[in-house]
């Protein structure tokens, strides 16, 4: 077992010590006697198909809708997938098409069926760059003179910038940042690339505002390794049994995962031995704020698979993007080995004994500009939940200085029903305190805040239990939780369906989450509540450099646990 790996099972299991005193009389789930009664994990694909999907971009590009706006101008679809911000709706897709001639984005969609005409209509923001455009932008870079011989001798390498995207006061023309690092750092640069005309666009710091290029730099070696386009198709059913059918769930790649900017590996209709326990969890808004103001700050996306490290030999692949690592190893990512390359992108799945049982972990790397985030669901066979989130970066400028990132899960509470009720707990207090209509709450490690959702009609609970290294929010981070009355709005927006806040720019000071317009004091008591909770990480790598083994390690880890109680 890795230094990361231990390091973080000692950390939970003293969260699972300090836990077990600070009940308060509730009855917990007790551990189990450890079992040599082997763990399987089965997996079956579910939903529709990539080919599917092929087919319905075809269709939606040639529509007579689509066709009116796009005839005779250079478009390219960045985006094409699922629109499915309601996990109850019919499959309709989303297809988001960029206009460089006339500098517009313009939105499709339809039902995936083809019963229904394609619809199609202008939004104001701009696309996170797809592989192909990003490509294309590097292509064009190399062809200047001004840099074809820097790459052509190998002086420097181009890579993904923050922001990706930039737009020139007083013009409208998209243009897709690349960056450049040097060996000795001398030639570091960012640079705005106009796909429509084809041109290099420099800037006098070296870099567009809100990014930064210096001859220092800080992070692991960018591998410059593919990543997945979002939208491709990855939705799976997820058994785990040990004698008895232990948990089961749909499981979501990242990159067909819901939300405005997608919200990483996305798990759904959960259940621990045949009771519900959520509707679905995932992690809808990430962001990072540099306090100096060096760059950023930045609302990420996580769909953007990058590549990481899975066993050579012993592995199923029962589907694409899905990986059942062979028995008795582990998935090992950029935080772990300090290496931005592996041989595998999507959801690795493996089982992963951790002192009282053996742990299911779903684990996936992501990729935002130079950012890798590592995100993990953790199941253990006593009920508990441990979703996880890790920070690292490659090779930057920007984050040699100190900078806080925050990541925020939502769960959709379904303790056994839809309609459960929910208090706050914490030590020293005799009785459990009601939480009657929606509100926030900070966390507060000296007393164990904590949140519980219990079954309306019985008394089945899971409870929220917050990380002593999950920081507390500053000014920026805005709050820890917020306990919210569930929404939905068929054919709604991620917005209108409260899955995230609909904040779509990268570069922004107003990329802090924005759901405190979600509290409408509505009553929470025996309603169907959903349970946002954010960690908060101050990421301060700038003493190491790439090869160095404490470039990414244990305290680059947030999360909190959920917890059976009464089950």
């Amino acid at each position: 077992m890795n230094i990361f790996r231990s390091r973080l099972l000692g950390i939970g299991l003293i969260l699972v010590v300090v836990s077990s005193f600070a009940l308060a009389g509730e009855t917990k789930s007790k551990n189990r006697k450890r079992s040599t009664v082997p763990v399987r994990i089965k997996v079956v694909p579910l939903g529709p198909s990539q080919a599917l999907l092929d087919a319905a971009k075809i269709r939606a590009e040639k529509s007579p809708a689509v066709q009116a706006l796009i005839k005779g101008t250079k478009f390219r679809t960045i985006y094409f997938g699922l629109a499915d911000n309601n996990a109850e709706a019919a499959p309709r897709f989303q297809a988001t098409i960029y206009d460089y001639t006339n500098d517009r984005t313009l939105v499709a969609e339809g039902d995936l069926a083809g019963r229904e005409a394609v619809t199609v209509r202008e939004e104001a923001f701009q696309p996170i760059p797809s592989d192909e455009e990003f490509d294309e932008a590097v292509s064009i870079l190399k062809k200047d003179e001004r840099f074809a011989s820097l790459f052509k001798d190998n002086i420097v390498k181009a890579f993904r910038a923050m922001p990706d995207i930039s737009v020139l006061e007083g013009t409208t023309e998209r243009l897709v940042n690349v960056g450049m690092n040097s060996r000795d750092g001398d030639k570091n640069e960012v640079v705005s690339i106009s796909i429509a005309r084809g041109i290099v666009i420099r800037y006098e710091s070296g870099a567009p505002l809100s990014s930064r290029a210096a001859p220092e730099a800080c992070g692991v070696a960018d591998a410059n390794q593919s990543t997945t386009s979002a939208g491709t198709a990855g939705q799976y059913n997820l058994t785990v049994t040990q004698g008895e059918t232990l948990w089961e769930m749909t499981v979501v790649r990242p990159s067909a995962s819901s939300g405005t900017r997608r919200s990483g590996i996305e798990i759904r209709d959960v259940k621990y031995k045949g009771k519900t326990v959520m509707k679905r969890g995932h992690a809808p808004v990430l962001n990072v704020q540099y306090p100096g103001g060096q760059c950023g700050p930045y609302r990420d996306w996580q769909w953007q698979e990058d590549m990481f490290q899975t066993p050579s030999v012993g592995n199923t692949d029962p589907a694409p993007g899905i990986r059942i690592v062979a028995p008795g190893q582990v998935a090992t990512t950029a935080l772990e080995s300090g290496i931005d390359t592996g041989n595998f992108r999507g959801v690795a799945i493996y089982n992963q004994d951790v002192g009282y049982g053996m742990e299911t972990v779903l684990i996936t790397e992501l990729q935002a500009g130079w950012y890798r985030y590592i995100m993990e669901w953790r199941f253990a066979p006593n009920g508990t939940i441990r979703p996880r989130y890790g920070f690292g970066a490659t090779d930057d400028s920007c984050v040699c200085f100190v900078h806080n990132h925050h990541v925020y899960w939502r769960f959709d509470m379904d303790v056994v029903n839809p309609n459960n009720r929910v208090y706050q707990m914490e030590r020293g207090r005799k009785f459990q305190t009601p939480i009657l209509n929606e509100l926030f709450l900070n966390k507060n490690n000296a007393t164990n805040r904590k949140i519980l959702v219990q079954n309306s009609t019985g008394n089945e609970a899971y409870e929220i239990v917050p990380s002593v290294t999950d920081g507390v929010a500053d000014v920026f981070g805005v709050h820890d939780m917020w306990v919210l009355k569930y929404k939905t709005v068929a054919g709604g927006t991620a917005f209108q369906n409260e899955l995230d806040d609909g904040f779509n720019q990268t570069t922004s000071q107003n990329a802090f989450i924005q759901i405190e317009q979600f509290l409408n004091n509505e009553s929470v008591v025996d309603q169907d509540v959903v349970v946002w909770y954010g960690a908060h990480f101050i990421h301060s790598d700038q003493v190491n450099r790439p090869g160095s083994p404490e470039v990414l390690g244990t305290f680059h880890v947030v999360g909190p646990d959920l917890r059976p109680v009464r089950w």
